[in-house]
Formats: C-alpha cells, structure tokens, sequence
C-alpha cells in the first residue's frame, strides 16, 4: 500500500518504529503491523534483507 511504501523509505532512512509513528502521525503499533506485512511481502526475514530488497527494486536508491 501507499502507507507501506511510506514506512518502507523510513525504515531505509535508518528511523525506528517510534520515530516513524510521529513522522506519520500514526500510532508505533501501526507501523509495527506496516513492518510485519513489509517483511512478509517481501520475504525478508529481518530490516537488513528488507532495506537490500529496498535497493535491488527501486524503492530506495545509497
């Protein structure tokens, strides 16, 4: 989703889960739920194969 792609670049940009519920306006448990259904949707089993996956497709660029 929109939001997630939002979570995505924040994540990649090294913010925590904290940091990223007060960026959005949404509360840390939502952007625990956003991580979750990232990881999932993207197979990575942890933030550094998230943030690689990031990179290999386009979302986020070094």
């Amino acid at each position: 989703t929109k939001r997630e792609l939002e979570v995505l670049l924040h994540i990649c940009k090294g913010l925590s889960n904290q940091e990223i519920s007060e960026k959005l306006s949404i509360s840390k448990r939502t952007v625990d739920k956003h991580r979750e259904n990232i990881l999932c949707k993207s197979q990575s089993k942890n933030t550094a194969e998230l943030v690689v996956y990031a990179i290999r497709n386009g979302y986020f660029e070094i």
